[in-house]
C-alpha cells in the first residue's frame, strides 16, 4: 500500500455519539501516511486499555472498489495521544489544523447546546426502505426529509458518506442520532447535489427508485396536486392505492424495488412523471399497472390450458426412425425389441422429455417426473464413464501381464562354463 499523498482538503472533523472525532483515514491523508502504518501504529499506542476504548473506535467504511475496510475513528484526546510523536513543519501544520477544527466543534456544540436545550442527542426514528439489498434510511423532520449519508454513498457506490458531506453547505447536512447512533445526514437539496455529481448509471436508478418510494411510503406527503394537462389528484391518488394494492402482498424486501418497477413502467410508457399523464390516458396507465408482473407476486398454479385427449401419439416405429444408430443391435425381423444402454446415451430424440414438454405445454405440472427423468439420464452417463475407465484400466493392465509373459528371462553364469 502506498502512502496517502498529504491533502489539500480541509480536515475532517465530525461529531459522532456527542463527540467531536475524526478517523485514521483522514489522518493518514493529511500527514502523508499510509493508512495501515497508522492503523498499525494505533494498536500498537503504549497506553491503557481504558483510555484506548474511551478514544478509540475501530469502524469500517467503503473503499473505491465498495468493499468494507477497517479504519479508527477517534476523539480529541485519542487523536492527540496517536500524534503527538509526528514531527516536523508538516506534521506541526495538520496538528494545528485538526485543534482548530476540534475547538470549532466543540464550541458549536456548546453554543447549539445552549440555545436549544435537549435538541443535541434527540433521536430520530428514521423509515426504513432497501434499494438493490441494502439499507436505505430516510429521517422526517417536520416537513423536511433527511437521508442518511452513508446510505446514499453505498446506492451512488462512494467509498463513504464523508464524500458526500464534505463538499456541501451546511444548511445541506447534519448530525441527527438515529437509533443508537450518531450519523451524518444530508438533505434533499443535497441529494441532489450527489446525484448531479454521481456516475449516470448509478444516478438515475437511484433517482427513479427514490421518486417511487418517497411517492409509496413516506407518510404526510402534500395531497396530490394537479398538474396542466396531468392526472388530476383523484386520478393520481386512484394510482397510488392501485400500486400499493400490488406490492401489499409481496415479501417487505422486495416491495421497494416492485413500486420502481410499476412507476419504471408507467415512465417509459407515456414518457413522463405519471402526475404528467394526459387525463384522457388514465384508463391505460392503470391497465398498464394492473398486468406488470411483479417479482416475488406469489401466483396461483396455471389450470391445464387443454381439456380433452391431447396430441399423444409415440409408437416404437417412430422411435426408432428418429434414432437409427440406437436400434443397431435390433433385429427388425424378430418379434423382440433389443436397445444397448450405450446406445441410449448417444440417442438425440427421447419421446419421454417429448411426452412431457407436451404436458407441460398444456398446463400440467410435470416437474418432478422430467427431474426424475433427467436424474436417470446423469447417473447412466457417470456409470458410462466409470465402467469406460474400468474396462480402460483392465485392458491396460491385461496388455502389460501379456508382455512380462512373453518377456525372456536370463540368468548368466547359472550352466558353468564348458571347456
Amino acid at each position: 500500500m502506498k502512502a496517502i499523498a498529504p491533502a489539500a482538503n480541509p480536515v475532517l472533523v465530525e461529531l459522532v455519539n456527542g463527540q467531536p472525532t475524526t478517523t485514521s483515514l483522514d489522518v493518514a491523508a493529511h500527514f502523508g501516511k499510509r493508512h495501515d502504518t497508522v492503523l498499525r501504529a494505533i494498536r500498537t499506542l503504549d497506553c491503557s486499555p481504558e483510555f484506548n476504548a474511551r478514544n478509540f473506535a475501530e469502524v469500517e467504511y467503503l473503499d473505491a472498489k465498495g468493499e468494507q475496510r477497517p479504519q479508527y475513528r477517534m476523539t480529541r484526546d485519542g487523536f492527540t495521544f496517536l500524534c503527538m510523536g509526528f514531527t516536523g513543519k508538516e506534521a506541526a501544520k495538520w496538528k494545528e489544523a485538526y485543534i482548530n477544527a476540534f475547538n470549532k466543534m466543540e464550541r458549536a456544540l456548546h453554543d447549539g447546546a445552549a440555545a436549544n436545550p435537549g435538541t443535541v442527542a434527540t433521536p430520530a426514528d428514521p423509515i426504513h426502505l432497501t434499494y438493490n439489498d441494502r439499507p436505505f434510511r430516510i429521517v422526517p423532520e417536520g416537513a423536511a426529509l433527511w437521508f442518511v449519508a452513508v446510505d446514499v454513498a453505498r446506492a451512488l457506490d462512494m467509498r463513504d458518506g464523508h464524500c458526500l458531506t464534505r463538499h456541501l453547505r451546511s444548511e445541506h447536512k447534519a448530525l441527527r442520532q438515529v437509533g443508537h447512533k450518531r450519523l451524518s445526514l444530508i438533505d434533499r437539496p443535497g441529494l441532489e447535489l450527489a446525484l448531479h455529481h454521481a456516475s449516470p448509471a448509478r444516478a438515475e436508478p437511484l433517482r427513479l427508485w427514490l421518486e417511487a418510494a418517497l411517492e409509496q411510503f413516506v407518510s404526510g406527503a402534500p395531497a396530490p396536486r394537479a398538474l396542466p394537462g396531468g392526472l388530476s389528484g383523484d386520478q393520481q391518488g386512484a394510482l397510488k392505492a392501485l400500486v400499493a394494492a400490488r406490492i401489499e402482498a409481496l415479501p417487505e424486501l422486495e416491495r421497494g424495488r416492485a413500486a420502481t418497477r410499476c412507476w419504471s413502467a408507467l415512465k417509459s410508457r407515456f414518457g413522463c412523471g405519471y402526475k404528467e399523464i394526459a387525463p384522457e390516458r388514465f384508463t391505460e396507465a392503470v391497465s398498464l399497472v394492473a398486468r406488470i408482473v411483479l417479482e416475488g407476486e406469489l401466483l396461483e398454479p396455471e389450470a391445464p390450458k387443454v381439456v380433452g385427449r391431447l396430441d399423444i401419439d409415440y409408437p416404437i416405429e417412430d422411435w426408432k426412425a428418429r434414432n437409427p444408430q440406437q436400434f443397431r443391435h435390433d433385429n427388425p425381423n424378430s418379434p423382440d425389441l433389443v436397445v444397448g444402454y450405450g446406445d441410449l446415451l448417444s440417442s438425440g430424440y427421447s419421446p419421454c422429455c417429448d411426452l412431457l414438454d407436451k404436458l407441460h405445454n398444456a398446463g400440467y405440472r410435470v416437474d418432478g417426473a422430467f427431474y426424475e427423468l433427467r436424474s436417470y439420464q446423469n447417473l447412466m452417463l457417470q456409470m458410462d464413464m466409470a465402467i469406460r475407465l474400468m474396462v480402460g484400466n483392465a485392458r491396460q493392465a491385461i496388455e502389460g501381464f501379456e508382455q512380462d509373459r512373453r518377456r525372456l528371462q536370463k540368468f548368466v553364469g547359472v550352466k558353468g562354463h564348458r571347456a
